[in-house]
């Protein structure tokens, strides 16, 4: 009985949290938590609601004019790269939200960009087909002699680097040597658009999802067709599961299907939706599978017998796309309402409030290590940490309690703080560093030596520094918001501010070519 009481106090405490009476929701995730204390929906929900309550800010990505069409992290996670429709791509650094090399020009839209896997290189197309390769580090142009007929939507490196492989709208893609921009084999072209090209783990073959009702396997040095995957309507997406035995397809036909890649045989396994499937994709040890439709789902599904997991994962508009993080704990999903929103895998319970993007088609990616969710939407990125995924300790409802009674509208309720203080000496003296240990240490620490948010090593004030001396207007605005409670960071900022000329339109800007 306690645990159905504590999930319906969760529902009621997302329910209330959407609805901005966050005061109400912190104290129906303490009752929820108290009843069961490994409530993961409950501690995950109030991970991020404390988290926005204490710290109204986040590691963000400023300086493109356009918005933006990708994001997604290194390798190894240091590093962000995002792409624009300011004809720029641009590299971050992940733990301080920083530019690191100089913008990589260019002149049309940039639609695409991937890191190859030793983080070394990226690679670019843009909306009037033109593949580029760069230099992560230094963000000088390496290779630009590529080129493909109509808008390049997918860019891939393989494994080892050495060939780049693109698909356009146009329906037409290539390879070429990543060293010296040569074609690899002609031009291969279909009738509709190629949605997107990926390599095999091994870089033998080349998965091309087309617009011509069929997945394709070719030989990615020579072109040659090794495999075709048909369905009765457009494949939206196609992706080898880790070990390269299966592929999984997306199609408008409201399926999605699992193959097998050697043969090219179908398994049997069809996940069905009400309408058009946009993704598939597998998790990390191919177990699982999930997927994105525009009956206003994702589903996660077995993919050994494609039998539904959890209740179908319900979005108020078209989903365009879902994904598991590293760990498969997670499914984060973009739906057409222009948010983001993350699920646990194995409830199907929403775990934070969606995150609405102001422009354009908000795209995600989670860090490599699965602690951050990146999120870019309009001509923004940010970072948002995620939560623990262990057991919520005993003093995380006394928070609740206490962060209940952060509300100047209700002054019959007092917060105890002679509880809160034995919490926070607690924490302060612990000698763990257990990640919700770490996260009440955060929450308590004094807000000048506090880092931004509680998986950050940046301090407060060391990024209004860090964004001070950028010194562009975005940052330096986003600076003044965060310095308001402290006058002499406002004045470093105002300072800045009046010094930058006036503001050109972004129709007047000059771009390298």
């Amino acid at each position: 009985m306690a645990v159905a009481d504590s999930y319906v106090d969760y529902l009621k405490a997302f329910e209330l949290a959407e609805t901005g009476s966050k005061p109400a929701a912190f104290q129906l995730l303490a009752e929820s938590l108290r009843l069961q204390p490994h409530n993961l929906a409950a501690s995950r929900l109030a991970f991020r609601l404390l988290t926005e309550q204490r710290a109204n800010t986040a590691l963000r990505l400023q300086g493109h004019t356009g918005v933006m069409t990708s994001a997604s992290y290194s390798p190894d996670g240091t590093r962000i790269l995002t792409t624009s429709t300011d004809h720029t791509a641009r590299v971050w650094d992940s733990r301080t939200g920083l530019q690191l090399a100089p913008s990589l020009d260019h002149d049309d839209e940039v639609v695409s960009g991937t890191f190859s896997r030793d983080g070394q290189r990226i690679a670019t197309g843009t909306d009037g087909g033109k593949i580029a390769i760069w230099d992560a580090s230094t963000g000088k142009r390496l290779v630009s002699s590529m080129e493909l007929l109509g808008s390049a939507w997918s860019v891939s490196f393989s494994p080892d680097g050495k060939i780049i492989a693109a698909a356009s709208e146009a329906g037409k893609v290539r390879t070429w040597d990543a060293a010296t921009g040569k074609p690899l084999f002609p031009l291969i072209e279909y009738h509709e658009s190629a949605y997107s090209v990926s390599f095999s783990t091994d870089g033998r073959l080349l998965l091309i999802a087309t617009g011509d009702d069929y997945a394709d396997l070719r030989d990615s040095r020579t072109g040659k067709r090794t495999l075709r995957l048909p369905r009765r309507n457009s494949i939206f997406s196609a992706q080898f599961s880790p070990d390269d035995k299966r592929v999984v397809t997306a199609c408008a036909d409201s399926t999605a299907e699992i193959w097998d890649a050697h043969s090219g045989a179908p398994t049997a396994v069809i996940m069905n939706h009400g309408f058009g499937v946009g993704s598939a994709e597998f998790n990390s040890d191919a177990s699982l599978i999930v997927t994105a439709s525009r009956d206003h789902t994702a589903r996660i599904w077995n993919a050994n017998n494609g039998k539904l997991m959890v209740s179908p994962l319900q979005h108020p508009a078209v989903v365009g796309r879902a994904s598991f993080s590293p760990d498969s704990r997670l499914v984060a999903t973009i739906a057409g309402d222009k948010a983001v929103r993350l699920w646990d895998t194995l409830s199907g319970d929403q775990i934070q409030l969606p995150v609405v993007t102001p422009d354009g088609s908000p795209n995600f990616s989670f860090s490599p290590d699965g602690s951050s969710l990146l999120i870019a939407g309009g001509s923004s990125g940010w970072v948002l940490d995620l939560p623990p995924n262990d057991e919520a300790p005993s003093w995380l409802a006394n928070l609740l309690d206490f962060a209940s009674t952060s509300n100047n509208f209700d002054q019959a309720r007092k917060p105890d703080l002679v509880r809160m203080e034995a919490v926070r000496v607690q924490l302060n003296s612990s000698k763990t560093n257990d990640p919700w240990t770490l996260f009440g240490k955060w929450y308590f620490a004094d807000i000048t030596q506090r880092p931004i948010s509680p998986w950050s090593h940046v301090t407060l004030e060391s990024y209004v520094n860090l964004l001070i001396a950028k010194g562009d207007r975005s940052s330096l605005e986003y600076a003044k918001a965060l310095s308001r409670p402290f006058p002499s960071w406002l004045a470093k900022v105002n300072s800045s501010l009046v010094k930058l000329p006036p503001e050109q339109p972004y129709s007047s800007r000059s771009v390298t070519k």
